[in-house]
């Protein structure tokens, strides 16, 4: 399914998502478009909490559960879980219409996502990392992509996003290839700090956002507008 609208449905109270999810889609996207390739992360163990340890680990980032040592007066925050909205896991592009198997130019998919949160002062930092792979079809040709990923941080109570912002991570697929993998981390990303069950106060949403929607960053401490 494309994601024209991803920016669009961000901000709807309607979304069924969960980081299996790219799993599950992608797997149906290959066998519908009849694409080969070896999409080599995409059983990566997810934890619990909606994001990838291994991917964390490559990525260097810290243990978001593991507990403060007896004795000490570090507080301790539990991360907020990533989601990935329904529909925003994989985007494709063809060279005719109707799309089909054999004019599928490439695809993107999210195979990975990863956090971390930490506490500075009044406020929970959190980084959002997601790692992913651009799939050349039977229409398509090595070169240099662009995909679109959006993240952002929802607030609970009214399922509105805090922050909402759009990267661009840079792919590019040699001559003689298929496929590249690609990683991008968002800048540290501040929300108030509630409390220490931070995961019943927000939501990290992550998914691929072609559309013409929200294309503008959304400043951090005000809710976006409908």
């Amino acid at each position: 399914m494309p994601c024209r609208d991803w920016g669009q449905r961000l901000m709807r109270r309607t979304f069924q998502s969960c980081v299996p999810a790219v799993v599950l889609e992608t797997a149906a996207l290959l066998i519908a478009t009849g694409c080969g390739g070896h999409f080599g992360s995409l059983d990566a163990p997810q934890s619990q909490e909606g994001g990838s340890q291994v991917l964390a680990m490559l990525l260097g980032f810290k243990n978001n559960d593991a507990p403060a040592a007896p004795g000490t007066e570090v507080r301790h925050v539990f991360c907020p879980k990533i989601v990935i909205p329904e529909g925003t896991a994989a985007s494709q592009a063809y060279a005719g219409t109707p799309p089909s198997s054999a004019n599928l130019r490439h695809q993107f998919s999210l195979t990975d996502s990863a956090r971390e949160c930490t506490l500075d002062g009044n406020q929970i930092v959190i980084k959002i990392g997601v790692a992913g792979r651009v799939l050349l079809g039977p229409a398509g040709s090595p070169g240099s992509f662009s995909v679109p990923v959006r993240m952002a941080i929802v607030n609970e109570l009214n399922n509105q996003p805090i922050i909402s912002k759009l990267y661009h991570a840079a792919v590019a697929v040699p001559p003689g290839e298929t496929h590249a993998d690609f990683t991008i981390v968002s800048e540290p990303l501040r929300v108030p700090f509630i409390k220490e069950h931070a995961d019943e106060n927000y939501t990290i949403k992550a998914g691929i956002d072609e559309g013409t929607g929200i294309t503008a960053d959304k400043p951090q401490g005000k809710a976006a507008k409908p």
